[in-house]
């Protein structure tokens, strides 16, 4: 039995994947509303200075349909955004020494980085420019962006990356609509 789950685990690869039902989705989608909510309520400073209120800021749900497409391209570790047109696409690359914690937690810990975006880049203009996302704030737009209410998020440990000195690359993909 051993034997055939070495070769399982060889046949497969390192990789590693999660689906996110149930409360790593649940925390997931909380932790945008409540990062949506500083925005939607005026309350959100960057870099000292205080944003507007949000005029028609969506409540954000789950979409399994969204967390499929994340998931599935997060499976091909990819090195850079998808290109898809149909929807907004948040990406996060972990790279580590460190034990694997559970992958949801990546996942989870994902929107607080990208809101971070914010406070180390700045927002110089509310009006989406090709300059701003250029910025640094291309995942911290997406995720206060006032149309989304749709998201879906996937995870996978992609194992040893060569070009980070082998530590463990993660990726954390989230899908939004609209876009």
């Amino acid at each position: 039995m051993q034997i055939v789950a070495f070769i399982a685990f060889l046949v497969l690869g390192l990789q590693a994947q999660l689906s996110l039902p149930g409360p790593s989705s649940d925390r997931i989608v909380s932790t945008h509303l409540k990062m949506r909510k500083n925005f939607a309520q005026g309350g959100r400073y960057i870099q000292g200075v205080r944003q507007p209120s949000a005029a028609n800021m969506m409540k954000m749900a789950w979409d399994s349909s969204l967390a499929t497409s994340a998931q599935n391209y997060a499976a091909t570790c990819p090195t850079g955004r998808s290109g898809a047109t149909g929807y907004g696409e948040n990406i996060r690359f972990v790279y580590t020494t460190a034990p694997i914690s559970p992958l949801d937690g990546y996942a989870i810990d994902a929107p607080v980085y990208w809101d971070q975006q914010f406070d180390n880049y700045g927002l110089p203009s509310l009006t989406m420019t090709s300059s701003i996302l250029a910025s640094g704030v291309a995942d911290a737009t997406q995720m206060a962006w006032a149309k989304s209410k749709l998201i879906g998020c996937g995870v996978t440990n992609c194992g040893p990356d060569a070009s980070q000195n082998n530590k463990t690359k993660i990726v954390v993909i989230c899908h939004y609509s609209p876009k």
